[in-house]
C-alpha cells in the first residue's frame, strides 16, 4: 500500500466525556481548563495493485505540548508533537479536515469520499455524532458559524446546516448544474452571504441561498447572482476582514478604533464594518481578491466601468468587458441559460481612474452625474478593504 497526505490543519478539540448512564455528554471536569490543541492530518491510501481495491484513508492526531517559559530559556524545544490517535477511513481518501465549532465546542469534521462526518474528541479517541452522504466526491469543506459549503470537481456545490439540538447535518440547497469546482470561499456583508466557486473554465461565480426566490425551485436550489472570467486559475479561496480606510491609513488603528467607537457609538455595527472578502492566489504568480460592495457604490463604479471602457484605450484594441464574460462549460449536461448574470466590477479597469489627468477625471464624473471626490472616495475604500496583510 501507498501513502500519502492530502490535507492538513491546525485546530482547537474540545474534551468531551460522556456520563455514565446517559446518552448526553458534558465537558471533562479538570483544572485545565481549555480545549486541546492538535496538528491533524488526512491521508489516502492506495492499493499496491492498482485499483482493484477502493481506496482508503487514514486520519492522525498529533498533540502539540507547549513547553514554559523557564524550559525555553534551558534550552528545550518551543513545543513536541505526539501521535495520540489514528483513526481508519473506509469510506475513501480523507480530502478535508475542518473545525466546529458550536455552543462551546470545538469538533473535527472529517471529509471523505461522499461523507462528512462530525467527531468529537474524548477518553483519546474520536467518536463520530454527526454525519452526511452526499451524491458526490467531497473536494473540500468550507465552514461558516454552523453552515457547510461542501465542493465537488464535477457537480458545484452543496450547502448544509448543523443541527447541534439533534446533532444531525441537514441539506438545504444545493447547485444542479454541472460545474467543475477547483475552489470555494464565503462572501459575507453583514447578515447577507454569499458563496463563491472558481471553475475550470477560469470563471467565478456567486451563489446565494434564497428560499422565496422564484429561480430557487422552492429552496432547494443556489440562485447564481453574479458572475465573472477572472483569466486565471487557482485552487484555493481563502477569507480576510475588509478593514475601513480610517484603520488602515492609521498609524495606532487600535487606539483609532477606539476613538471611533467613543465618537460614535454606532461605528463597527454597520454593514459596511462587518465584510468579509476572500483573496487568492493563481498558477501564473498572480494574487486577487474579491469584497462585497453596498449597492450605492456599486452602481456608481458600474457606471465608472462603462464610461471608462469606452472613453480610454485599451491594449491591443482589445475589449475589457469581453474578457470577462462567463465562460460556459463544454461538458454535456450543462443546463445553463445564455443569460450572463455580470455583476462583478472589475478592479483593474476603474483603478485607471486615478491616473487621469483632473480634467479627464471631471469629465468622467460628470457623465456618471458624480463628483470626483467620491468616486476616489469609493477607490480608496475598494482599495484598502483588498489589503490582506
Amino acid at each position: 500500500e501507498f501513502e500519502h497526505t492530502i490535507t492538513m490543519n491546525v485546530m482547537y478539540l474540545t474534551e468531551v466525556a460522556e456520563e455514565p448512564g446517559s446518552s448526553r455528554s458534558a465537558p471533562v471536569e479538570s483544572t485545565n481548563v481549555g480545549d486541546t490543541l492538535f496538528v491533524t492530518v488526512g491521508t489516502g491510501i492506495v492499493d499496491g495493485d492498482g485499483e482493484d481495491v477502493s481506496s482508503k484513508g487514514r486520519v492522525l492526531l498529533f498533540e502539540v505540548k507547549r513547553e514554559d517559559a523557564t524550559s525555553v530559556a534551558a534550552g528545550a524545544q518551543i513545543a513536541e508533537l505526539s501521535l495520540v490517535y489514528e483513526k481508519d477511513i473506509f469510506h475513501g481518501p480523507v480530502t478535508s479536515l475542518s473545525c466546529l465549532s458550536c455552543e462551546g465546542r470545538s469538533r473535527l469534521v472529517i471529509g471523505a469520499g461522499a461523507d462528512v462526518n462530525v467527531e468529537q474528541w474524548g477518553k483519546g479517541k474520536l467518536t463520530q455524532v454527526g454525519f452526511f452522504r452526499a451524491n458526490m466526491q467531497i473536494l473540500d469543506i468550507q465552514l461558516f458559524k454552523t453552515f457547510f459549503l461542501l465542493s465537488d470537481a464535477y457537480d458545484s456545490l452543496y450547502f448544509l446546516v448543523w443541527r447541534e439540538s439533534d446533532k444531525s447535518l441537514t441539506l438545504l440547497a444545493k447547485d444542479y448544474e454541472p460545474i467543475p469546482v477547483y475552489a470555494a470561499g464565503v462572501l459575507s456583508r453583514g447578515a447577507a452571504m454569499t458563496f463563491v466557486c472558481h471553475d475550470d473554465r477560469q470563471n467565478l461565480q456567486f451563489f446565494q441561498y434564497a428560499p422565496g426566490d422564484a429561480a430557487a425551485r422552492g429552496g432547494n436550489k443556489l440562485v447564481c447572482r453574479a458572475d465573472v472570467h477572472l483569466g486565471g486559475q487557482t485552487t484555493s479561496l481563502e477569507n480576510h476582514f475588509c478593514r475601513s480606510s480610517l484603520l488602515v491609513n492609521s498609524a495606532t488603528p487600535t487606539s483609532t478604533l477606539a476613538a471611533l467607537k467613543s465618537q460614535d457609538t454606532l461605528f463597527g455595527r454597520g454593514d459596511d464594518d462587518q465584510r468579509l472578502g476572500v483573496h487568492f492566489g493563481t498558477s501564473d504568480g498572480g494574487f486577487g481578491t474579491v469584497i462585497p460592495l453596498n449597492e450605492p457604490d456599486y452602481w456608481r463604479l458600474a457606471a465608472l466601468q462603462s464610461v471608462i471602457a469606452n472613453a480610454l484605450e485599451s491594449n491591443c484594441a482589445l475589449n475589457p468587458r469581453a474578457w470577462r464574460l462567463y465562460r460556459r462549460t463544454p461538458r454535456r449536461g450543462g443546463c445553463r441559460n445564455n443569460d450572463r448574470r455580470k455583476g462583478v466590477i472589475d478592479g483593474d479597469l476603474v483603478i485607471q481612474y486615478c491616473d487621469l489627468s483632473l480634467a479627464d477625471q471631471e469629465d468622467l464624473a460628470s457623465a456618471i452625474g458624480s463628483t470626483v471626490e467620491l468616486i476616489l472616495d469609493n477607490l480608496v475604500e475598494l482599495r484598502c478593504s483588498s489589503m490582506v496583510i
